[in-house]
């Protein structure tokens, strides 16, 4: 290790700054707004890192019973989003929300189990980055999409996979929470990117929801095109999104196919006789309009982090 003299500087009142060497950063392929991170030893030297710390995790216990499940399940997911790297589980059938808890949350698994009392432990996917969490969460829901419209046009028995993509939504956003909590994510964008997170995890459950409701309407081209077109407008949103851009007309143009599909869709219904029927397609319009909206919060929280981006220009 070579030795890398910096002269001590002071900006503002009382704020201490050094500066890095350029062979460094271009090395460590560092960029302006970056985290680092500062670790002091026990002997007082400072330690620059591009990587936090490692933290002990906390601990925490949970009483379950099988007649407060929902309250039990509320408090686990709570402690893993917290931040809790050890669980234990204690009352009767701690078994069956360990296993609950398993399949809704990443990286948990049994490590302790007796008679009346259970650990869990999260184990993995700590370090899994914000960018990745949620092109991940995009990926998947991009698919229900495609099977949502397939069922419409098909009747086809989507529901076991698409209720397997949601739970993988939620799962993955459940994690970005955990991770947020704990410092993960230091970003000055990462509360939009969360927030952009929530309405891709809430569009996944009202793609659910269709899916679930149109059961017995299928096939039903109607509903078809107006998913499929959705969907469109969610990838133009999406990819501006994670390229970091405002809108270059691709969303406005596939909102604008998609608010002539429904206002279509919505003068036939007045043509319909059945009531029934009306209020059935009346629901699912309304879902499919969530849908969009999801969007046009994605595309909102795009613009919010161009703009937070933006370099200060003094005035002239």
């Amino acid at each position: 290790m070579v030795d890398i003299p910096r002269r001590l500087q002071v900006t503002g009142k009382n704020t201490f700054i050094v500066s890095l060497p350029h062979e460094w950063v271009e090395r460590r392929k560092v960029k302006k707004g970056d985290a680092v991170y500062i670790i002091e030893d026990n002997e007082g030297s400072l330690l620059l890192s591009l990587k936090q710390a490692s933290k002990e995790f906390k601990s925490c216990v949970i009483s379950v019973s099988s007649d407060k499940h929902d309250i039990a399940m509320r408090n686990i997911v709570s402690a893993y989003v917290g931040g809790a790297g050890k669980i234990i589980l204690r009352g009767k059938g701690t078994n069956t929300f360990a296993e609950e808890a398993r399949r809704v949350l990443s990286g948990v698994e049994i490590s302790e189990e007796n008679s009346d009392e259970l650990v869990l432990r999260v184990l993995a996917f700590d370090d899994m980055q914000l960018d990745n969490i949620i092109k991940r969460q995009s990926t998947v829901t991009q698919s229900m999409f495609d099977l949502a419209a397939g069922a419409f046009r098909e009747k086809a028995d989507v529901f076991t996979e698409v209720s397997r993509k949601e739970d993988e939504v939620d799962r993955l956003y459940l994690l970005l929470l955990r991770n947020l909590c704990i410092g993960r994510y230091s970003s000055s964008d990462a509360v939009f990117k969360a927030i952009a997170a929530k309405s891709i995890e809430k569009m996944s459950d009202h793609l659910e929801e269709i899916c679930t409701q149109g059961k017995t309407m299928a096939p039903n081209l109607v509903i078809a095109n107006l998913i499929s077109k959705a969907g469109k407008a969610y990838s133009a949103a999406f990819k501006a999104f994670s390229t970091n851009a405002l809108d270059k007309g691709d969303f406005t143009e596939a909102r604008r196919e998609y608010t002539s599909a429904i206002g279509k869709a919505e003068a036939d219904l007045k043509k319909e006789k059945n009531i029934t029927k009306v209020l059935a397609l009346r629901s699912l319009f309304e879902k499919c309009d969530k849908l969009m909206r999801y969007s046009e919060d994605i595309m909102e929280s795009s613009g919010d982090i161009v703009f937070a981006r933006m370099e200060s220009v003094p005035e002239s």
